[in-house]
């Protein structure tokens, strides 16, 4: 089977063809990379930045979006992060998602596994679900190391796997394990709106609908700053 990389890229391959990197923001916790297509975001993983003066050899306008878009596959997580938001600036698929997590699935009395610190999704349910798994590399109270969800995840009824795992390329870790009859959310500003991701997984993601984003994160601005520039958008998993 192919990656999720793989097949992500593929879908954007055409739409990026003839396209240029108009502008982009390396930001404190987010990228964005605007082409003639649109602006695309992703998670910076800003503790694993080398350092030095300079975090990038060259200036990316101008340069091909394709060119771009294929750092996405790169091990370097700065790079991924560029290519995965270039590829993000031509990936718009979905609705408009008006209503919250809770509302589209009953959490009521179910094992819950989430890969990410997603704090408001867990403010709503930690004190409705059967167990709650949380599976984090930074530190924060009542988590596990995301090297132990292979323990809880095939008995987990719900599995919300945060976008940035495309980055690291860990997200087929965490699929893999899960059982065939658990619902499979793949969230955050960082997930593709992918129609070929929303083959293995539910889509929450983000679609940037003002240009003034750039302005934000090049101002530092984490998920707070950045909500009122994108649109919230769904797509549920197909059986195609």
């Amino acid at each position: 089977m192919k990656l999720l990389s793989h097949i992500i890229f593929e879908e954007a391959e055409e739409k990026l063809s003839n396209l240029s990197v108009i502008d982009y923001v390396l930001g404190l916790s987010y990228i964005a990379v605007k082409t003639e297509a649109g602006i695309g975001i992703a998670y910076t993983f800003r503790t694993n930045i080398s350092s030095g003066c300079n975090i990038l050899n060259k200036n990316l306008k101008g340069l091909k979006a394709l060119d771009l878009a294929k750092l996405f596959f790169s091990d370097n997580l700065l790079e991924s992060s560029i290519g995965l938001a270039t590829i993000n600036s031509v990936l718009n698929n979905g609705q408009k998602d008006i209503c919250e997590i809770t509302e589209r699935f009953d959490f009521k009395n179910k094992n819950v596994a989430i890969v990410g610190y997603f704090k408001p999704v867990i403010e709503k349910i930690k004190d409705i679900v059967k167990n709650l798994y949380i599976f984090e590399l930074k530190t924060f109270p009542n988590i596990l190391p995301p090297n132990l969800a292979k323990f809880y995840l095939p008995n987990c009824d719900i599995v919300i796997i945060s976008g940035t795992t495309l980055i690291n390329k860990t997200t087929e870790d965490f699929l893999c394990y899960c059982s065939d009859n658990s619902v499979k959310i793949i969230m955050g500003p960082s997930t593709p709106l992918s129609n070929e991701l929303g083959k293995f997984s539910n889509i929450a993601g983000s679609f940037v609908k003002d240009d003034n984003i750039l302005d934000a994160i090049s101002k530092g601005a984490g998920m707070k700053g950045i909500k009122p520039y994108i649109e919230k958008r769904w797509l549920t998993k197909s059986t195609i």
